[in-house]
This record gives C-alpha cells, structure tokens and sequence, in this order.
C-alpha cells in the first residue's frame, strides 16, 4: 500500500494528467492499426475503479473518453478519405493485408451501422474508419454514428471499473491491505489479458508477414523436404501460424525454464527478487484475504486438477478422439512425474513450513502452477482449435485468468518462492505448447469443443466447490501465518515490555488508527464472561457470509455486524459490542488483537492482547452498501470501561502507565 498510495495520491492531487493519459489512450485505441496495440480496455476500466474508489470524478474521465475515441476515428477516417485506395500500401496497413480485407467486408455487410458495430468488434474496430473514409461514406453521416457511438463506448468501458472500483472502496473500508492484494490480482489478470490480445490482434499479421518470407525462401531451395517445410509455413496453410507460434512458445518456455533450473540447483534457490517478494506478500497479508488466496488455492489442488483431467479425457473419449485423449493424458502423467523429480532431485525449502508429506515438502517447481498451466492449457488448446482469433483470445484468456490467480495464490500464502511459480508456469506452457503443435498437426475430429469447455468448467466449479465446502477449515490451519510467541515473567510485562507493543492500531497503509486502551494477559472467555454483567455480548467470529448485510443499502446499524478492524493484517481474537444509551444508531465496539507476547507465572503462561474501543456507526456508501463506520470512542466511554474492568470480579487490573500522552491498563486473568 505504502508504494501505491503515492500514485493514487498524485492522481488524486493531479487529475488533469490522469484525464491526459486517458484521452491519449482512447484516441489511440481508434487510430488505423495503432490501436491493436493500445490497452485501451484495462486502462479505461481503470480509470473506472479510480473513480470507484474516489480519486477520480465521474464526469471528466467519461468527457475525455468521448472525446478521444470521437478524434481517434474521425483521424482514421479523414486518412482513409486523402489518400483512398493508395493507404492500403501505406505503411503500417500494408502489413496487415488480411486484417484490412476483413474490415472491408465487415463494412460491405452491416454498411452505415459498420462504425458504431465495429467499435466493440476487436481487430476490425482499428481500421474500419479508414476503411469507410475509403469507401467515401458521408461526412456528416459518419459525425453522427461516430459522436454516438462513440459515449455509449465510453459508458460500455468505464462503468464496470465503477463498481469493481466500489468494491475495491468497500474492501478498503474493510483493509487497506486487502485492497492493495485485490488490486495487485486485477493488475496481474489485465496485463495477461492484454498479452493474450496482442498475441491474438497484432502478432498474428506480422507472422504472416515473416511466414511469406520464410516460405517463400524455402520454396526457392532445391529438394522435396524444402518444399514440405515450405508448404506447411505457407501463409495458405490455416494451421502455419499456430504451429509457428506453438513451437516459439515451446523455445521461449525452455530457455527461461532451464535458466530457473540451473541457478535453483546450483544453490542459487532463494535470489533477492525471491526474497523481496516473500516479504512483500508477508507485509500484505491480512485475514479477509486469507481466505480468498486459500479458497482460490484449493481450486489448484489435486483432486480438483484430477476431477478436471477425467473430464476432459472422458469427453474425448466418449467422442472417440482417441489419439487426442492419449497425447493429453501423456502430457499430463509426464508434467506431474517432471514436477515430482524436480522437487526431489533440488530439494528447495519453501518459504514457509507447510504440512505435506513426500516430495511435496520441496517447493521447486509449483506443483500448483505446473498442473493449473498444462490442464488448462490442454483444455484452451482443444476448445479453440477450430475457432477464430478472437475466439482463441476469449478461451485463452479464460483459462489464462484462472491459472493467473491461483499462481499468485501459491505467492501470497507463503507456499512458494517467485521463482517456483515462475517456473512451474513456463514448464506448463511448453508442455501446452508441446500438445498445441501435435494438435495442429494432426487435428482431432469431432470434439464438440463448446460443448468440452463448458462440461470441463462445470466440473471445475463443482469439484473445487465441494473440495473448498469440505477442506477449507483444514487449509485455513495449513497455511496459516505462523504465529509467534515471546514467553516472559509477569513482572518484565508489567515493568517495562509493554513498552515494546503498538500504542495504537496499524491498519490503512500501515498508518495508525485508535489508540490501545489496555493490554490484557489471560484466557478470552474468561475476560468476555468477566463483563458481561456490563451489557457486553460477545460477536462471533467474521466471515465474508456475515457480511451480506453490507450489500443491503437500507440495513439498520443492528443488522450490521462489526466491521473487521484489522491490526497489521490479523481480526481480534475477541470482539463485544454494547448499545450506546440515547444514541440507538451507535454502538461501542471492543476488540481484543493477539500479540506475540505472553506473560508467564510459574508454570502458567497467558498471551497477552491489545485490547481497543471504538464507537461505530452506520455508513451508506453512494447507496449502494451499508457498513459500520469506526468513530473514535469518547473520554467518558473509556472511562466507564475502565471502571469497569477495575471492578469485575474475574479481572485484575496490575498497573496503570503511560506512554506519550496516552494512559493504558495492565490487565490479568484474576486467579
């Protein structure tokens, strides 16, 4: 948070240049060619969660959207009326001679409707403008449906940042540390996807090009095997560019991976980078987002890996692809035996001790990431085969999106270094790619491929549902932030280490919020039971179930549970709450945070809490979501509990000190 606060900060101070950027972004995503390279989705819907979160307005990022794709079209189309016919062997249109004939047809089919269609129809949306200014469509016509389209685009691509970005603001209001895991997971699954658009929008034509060469080269040279390997890189052939590009991922993915390999068995396991990230995500993490990363984790477990597997494979056989069926339970057997050697054969450490047994205690590759990687990767192969560019873009994109997420899951949970994942990722792509050039050359017949990725997802969401309804209790305990306790006498806690522990409450950013009335040494229920004559009852512990009243803009503060206060990315232990007489829209809240102290008699050891008050009340955040607001709890409602806890029968109330200006009891568990 402390390395992105600083940008959202300048954004906020700055928009004008935040409005440039976008401006920029959405006339270039309409310009001739220009625009199969501009991130144009991801940035918008960007600016969408900025305006989400706050820290851009509503208005001037959709005035500027407009007004960039209204120029960026108007630009392509005047280039298409100077220079007619003669653009298309222009630079850079005379590069892309298929993508060019295809906008001709689009427009030839849908005619004057071809310019607000063409805007939300990848590839043909960067030159059907030129095209039309070719064709000679009328000036004021095209003004027309290009002002008009052009603000239902802007709406199309900013709204659903909007509300990703309020959910954003709502988990923020809930963790900044969980806002800052969520946004770094929507970073990553943008940037896969825009890789995956680029390779399917603008690789694509300039391996033609290359294909033309290379073929053409081959053809000259004497000899029957010249003239087969000239044939099957001929552009003529549907089926070149993906061998092609199946075969350079291969090689790419095999340098990097023995690059991995070596330095992780030569000793070089853990480099600085490693280092560097396994702090990262150990500063970030926090209790809400535990949870998701696990339930996201276990979606990459075996047994879910092996209910997708036995999916697809019974599919291909139940449609008698035989060989497809073998080559893929092939490449999977040979990934998982890769993955086992490799662990047992390096015998890297994993960041954190986790419960497993065999070679799995070894952290060299993800097993995680190796098998998410090679059975999607198998899966989007089959699905997308017979389909076009774009449809290859939305499968790969999909399955690219859940392999993404559970990679970083592996990351953030402590269960493997960077380079773990990394490697596990590229071994699964050449291993996809491997199976991609088999299936290209030798296509399988009757698959049904709509019918295997959406049979092969259901059993996905199903498998993984009920392994998570099952294990998640489990899994929570497995990769649980291990937890550390400093044992020492009564009489150093009282004297002088409570000195050691946070004055106040380390949240948002790792800034300070309420202060710590007291610190209390003993058992939870006994102190629970200790007030509850006091009109304290006891909250049971929050989960993301009992946060569906937040979704009910109309709930009352009752209705609400307490908002998960989180200090430095852990829930209380122990959280009460009690009615604020006069005041039925407020509530004082206490919340007991664990530390890693305990405070020992003899034999006896008590850990030792945090103990904050606050006041809530209710919020209603742009009417969309009600969620209790933290106040700061007033002198006379700390001095109350205060007396409180000095005459409850069960507590004992040590010393009182003081430490820049702020008074805190010293509290034990009454013998």
């Amino acid at each position: 948070m402390d390395v992105i606060q600083p940008y959202l900060d300048y954004f906020s101070a700055n928009p004008e240049w935040a409005l440039v950027i976008i401006f920029l972004v959405a006339m270039g995503e309409a310009l001739l060619i220009i625009g199969l390279f501009v991130p144009s989705t991801a940035v918008l819907v960007g600016a969408g969660v900025l305006i989400g979160t706050g820290h851009l307005s509503f208005w001037p990022v959709i005035i500027v959207t407009t007004l960039g794709a209204i120029l960026g079209d108007q630009l392509s189309y005047w280039a298409g009326r100077f220079f007619g016919e003669s653009l298309k062997t222009m630079w850079p249109l005379n590069h892309y001679p298929q993508l060019v004939a295809k906008g001709e047809d689009f427009v030839r089919e849908h005619g004057g409707k071809s310019v607000a269609i063409g805007r939300f129809v990848p590839g043909v949306k960067s030159v059907v403008p030129g095209v039309v200014g070719m064709l000679g469509m009328n000036q004021a016509f095209f003004v027309f449906v290009n002002v008009t389209s052009a603000v239902v685009w802007a709406f199309v691509h900013v709204l659903p940042g909007v509300l990703i970005g309020q959910g954003l603001a709502f988990a923020g209001e809930l963790s900044g540390r969980l806002f800052v895991v969520l946004l770094v997971l929507l970073v990553l699954l943008a940037l896969a996807g825009y890789v995956i658009r680029l390779a399917a929008a603008g690789v694509s034509p300039y391996l033609n090009h290359l294909l033309v060469r290379v073929s053409d080269w081959a053809r000259a040279k004497p000899g029957r095997s010249w003239q087969r390997f000239a044939r099957a890189l001929a552009p003529e052939n549907p089926r070149s560019v993906a061998i092609v590009l199946f075969a350079a991922i291969a090689v790419a993915g095999v340098i990097g991976l023995l690059n991995l390999g070596f330095r992780a068995a030569t000793g070089d396991a853990v480099s600085n980078i490693d280092l560097s990230v396994a702090s990262l995500m150990r500063e970030t993490r926090n209790a809400p987002a535990d949870t998701i990363m696990t339930v996201i984790t276990m979606m990459g477990d075996t047994p879910v890996m092996l209910a997708l597997a036995a999916a697809m494979l019974g599919w291909l056989v139940w449609h008698k692809a035989y060989r497809a069926a073998w080559a893929a339970g092939f490449v999977i057997v040979a990934a998982k035996l890769f993955e086992m050697a490799m662990k047992a054969g390096i015998q890297r450490a994993r960041p954190s001790e986790l419960n497993y047994a065999g070679p799995d205690i070894f952290s060299f590759p993800s097993g995680h990431a190796t098998m998410s990687t090679v059975i999607f990767g198998i899966l989007a192969v089959l699905v997308s085969h017979s389909m076009g560019r774009w449809g290859r873009a939305l499968v790969y994109a999909t399955c690219a999106v859940v392999v993404v997420m559970i990679a970083y899951s592996r990351v953030y949970l402590g269960a493997h270094w960077l380079s773990d994942v990394l490697a596990g990722l590229l071994f699964g792509t050449v291993m996809m790619a491997a199976f991609g050039v088999a299936i290209e050359a030798i296509p399988p017949r009757r698959i049904k491929p709509v019918g295997l990725f959406a049979s092969a997802l259901g059993v996905f969401v199903l498998a993984g549902g009920l392994h998570v309804a099952t294990g998640l209790a489990r899994a929570h305990q497995l990769y649980a932030m291990p937890e550390r306790q400093v044992a020492m006498p009564v009489g150093q806690w009282v004297g002088s280490a409570w000195e050691t522990l946070p004055l106040r409450r380390i949240d948002l950013a790792g800034r300070p919020e309420e202060v710590f009335i007291a610190q209390y040494a003993g058992d939870l229920d006994h102190f629970a039971q200790s007030l509850d004559g006091g009109g304290w009852s006891v909250v049971p512990a929050w989960t993301w179930r009992k946060s569906l009243p937040y979704l009910n803009p109309d709930a009352t503060l009752a209705e609400l549970p307490p908002r998960p206060a989180l200090h430095e990315g852990l829930q209380a232990r122990l959280t009460l709450t009690r009615k604020v007489e006069g005041d039925p829209d407020a509530r004082e809240v206490l919340r007991l945070y664990k530390t890693d102290v305990a405070a020992a008699e003899g034999s006896l050891t008590k850990p030792v809490y945090l103990v904050s008050l606050t006041r809530e009340v209710r919020s209603n955040g742009l009417k969309l979501y009600s969620i209790p607001a933290l106040a700061p709890a007033s002198p006379d409602d700390v001095a109350q509990l205060r007396s409180a806890w000095a005459g409850a029968k069960g507590l004992s109330v040590l010393a009182s000190r003081e430490r820049d200006g702020i008074a805190k009891d010293l509290i034990a568990a009454a013998p």
